[in-house]
């Protein structure tokens, strides 16, 4: 037995989370898409690579402010779409029902001083540089539970405002009928 996915309808080279930008908020870092699906499939559910198909959404029905894995060092900040694998556990943060690395290829990468920019993809790292980028990174994903919601801090802001030179406001995230509000 197999189960449901979607594919958007995308060239080859598209890539979740690209189309869009980053928002700090109640709930912690939110990426707020400008495609048409993206107030779902950043939200809920998680994406796959297939070699054949390319980006796969398998959907889910836990929201989140955005579904994925963060790498930073001094210089670069970086993200990529967490896989079906990953779940959150209240105990555990996110981990992985199978052993899985997120390829190094799946990530993107920006330096701090673009990680607010409204056209973020703009400022995306070579693929001829990425392995190293990944390499130099680590790890800075923090999933939690709060007030029966999950909230992404991922990177801390305090680390993007002392990088980036910008002062971060925190924007509310509010329901309507199912969908997000605010800015």
């Amino acid at each position: 037995p197999g189960f449901v996915v979607w594919k958007p309808r995308a060239s080859m080279r598209w890539a979740p989370y690209s189309s869009g930008h980053w928002i700090w908020t109640n709930y912690g870092w939110y990426w707020d898409s400008y495609e048409p699906f993206g107030h779902v499939v950043y939200h809920y559910g998680r994406w796959f690579y297939d070699d054949y198909y390319g980006w796969l959404w398998v959907p889910g029905d836990e929201w989140a402010p955005a579904w994925v894995e963060w790498r930073y060092d001094d210089n670069y900040i970086g993200w990529s779409p967490l896989p079906p694998y990953a779940y959150l556990s209240v105990s555990l943060g996110i981990h992985y029902s199978v052993n899985y690395i997120i390829p190094y290829n799946h990530w993107h990468f920006v330096k701090f001083s673009h990680f607010h920019h409204n056209h973020v993809y703009k400022y995306y790292v070579p693929s001829k540089v990425k392995y190293r980028t990944y390499s130099n990174t680590r790890g800075g994903t923090h999933y939690e539970y709060r007030n029966n919601s999950v909230y992404n801090r991922g990177i801390d802001p305090n680390i993007v405002r002392e990088r980036t030179k910008t002062n971060i406001r925190e924007t509310n995230i509010s329901f309507n009928n199912g969908n997000t509000t605010g800015r």
